[in-house]
């Protein structure tokens, strides 16, 4: 086990301005769980504690789109561009080459933006560290990284004014190839129907039809907003001692930051008193035939990801009625002939859980029949 004092074991311990708020031993995991809240900033930290020598952090920030410009996906691209502390083109890519790491990544989610990276060997594992500090707290956002990760216009032969302007960008063409899958396209449209009130409605990665509609001045406010150490959570794993992390963010972000108050708490969604009926379209090649081309989609908002018992139920009622060929629902419907395929999922990446069950090979006449057989 991690070799740090035993005193964090105990509820109220304090070590500096951090306090233990919960101390918890998993003895099926063979690790030991702390969260800890550093007072003057009230930035939360959380630290997993086992002989594991693959030690991770992980930088966790809470980012709400208000629509599906993109905003957080190209800032997090964008703060990975060059900081106070590094000013280099690429710190991510020049540390993926110098570093000893065994993993580092960025990853936007519905809700959230985090960066993660593990190394085995102390000083790496602080290097990795201190360039990820200064990157999402300090980053330079500069214009230019903004239209190189987002989007600009560009001639489509860079060499002849005279050629068509396009929209071109890392996150631009990332999304454009993304959203060109029909069963993207069928997530979005099932998330934005089911969540039309809260965040979830909205893709966070980032729609190509809206993502030339950001801005560069809401980006750095998204940034202001969202990347701030009150509201950041601290995340540690692994068997390097808990003083050795709470000393380190300390001395290079904590001790020289001025509190923010907490987000608001994400709503719920208020639930549909009837059924909804949603039809889009998507695109194939010009010469390809649309025969059974539908897709058909059914998804229910169920419980929300506190209530575990809930959910557990749930998951094995998924796996009971869809989780093979075998399974008495995917068996029926399969055999009825009125799809080529079934697949089912439960994102529990989000506060309010979707259960979703998704039909290919389908004619489209056939959704009401469909609808019979699974009711």
């Amino acid at each position: 086990m991690s070799s740090h004092s035993k005193k964090f074991d105990h509820v109220g311990y304090r070590y500096k301005d951090f306090v233990v708020t919960s101390s918890v031993e998993i003895h099926e995991l063979q690790c030991h769980l702390y969260e800890l809240v550093h007072l003057p900033t009230s930035a939360q930290i959380m630290y997993i504690a086992n002989d594991d020598p693959e030690n991770l952090f992980c930088l966790s920030f809470q980012t709400l789109p208000d629509n599906s410009d993109g905003v957080a996906h190209i800032l997090e691209h964008t703060v990975l561009c060059g900081s106070k502390k590094f000013p280099v083109k690429d710190p991510f890519f020049g540390m993926t080459r110098r570093s000893l790491n065994t993993f580092m990544n960025a990853l936007t989610g519905a809700d959230f933006t985090c960066y993660p990276a593990a190394s085995q060997i102390p000083k790496d594992f602080y290097n990795l560290l201190d360039v990820y500090l200064d990157a999402v707290f300090h980053p330079n956002l500069n214009l230019f990284s903004f239209l190189q990760e987002g989007h600009r216009l560009e001639f489509a032969q860079p060499d002849d004014p005279s050629s068509p302007l396009e929209f071109k960008g890392v996150v631009y063409n990332e999304m454009k190839g993304a959203m060109a899958s029909a069963t993207s396209r069928l997530h979005e449209i099932l998330n934005e129907a089911l969540f039309p009130d809260i965040t979830y409605g909205y893709n966070s990665g980032g729609e190509p039809t809206e993502i030339p509609s950001l801005t560069y001045e809401k980006l750095k406010e998204f940034h202001k907003k969202f990347y701030h150490p009150s509201r950041c959570l601290f995340f540690f794993y692994g068997n390097f001692p808990l003083e050795d992390h709470l000393d380190f963010i300390d001395q290079h972000t904590l001790q020289h930051t001025v509190k923010f108050l907490p987000l608001p708490q994400l709503p719920l969604q208020p639930r549909f008193t009837i059924p909804k009926i949603i039809e889009a379209k998507y695109p194939i090649a010009p010469d390809e035939d649309t025969e059974y081309k539908t897709l058909i989609g059914f998804s229910w908002l169920t419980c929300h990801i506190l209530n575990q018992k809930e959910l557990l139920a749930l998951s094995i009622l998924e796996a009971l009625l869809l989780d093979t060929d075998a399974s008495p629902l995917k068996k029926s419907l399969l055999k009825s002939g009125l799809c080529k395929q079934v697949s089912s999922y439960m994102d529990t990446d989000l506060s309010e859980i979707p259960f979703t069950i998704i039909l290919r090979g389908c004619d489209a006449e056939s959704a009401p029949i469909i609808k019979e057989h699974i009711y």
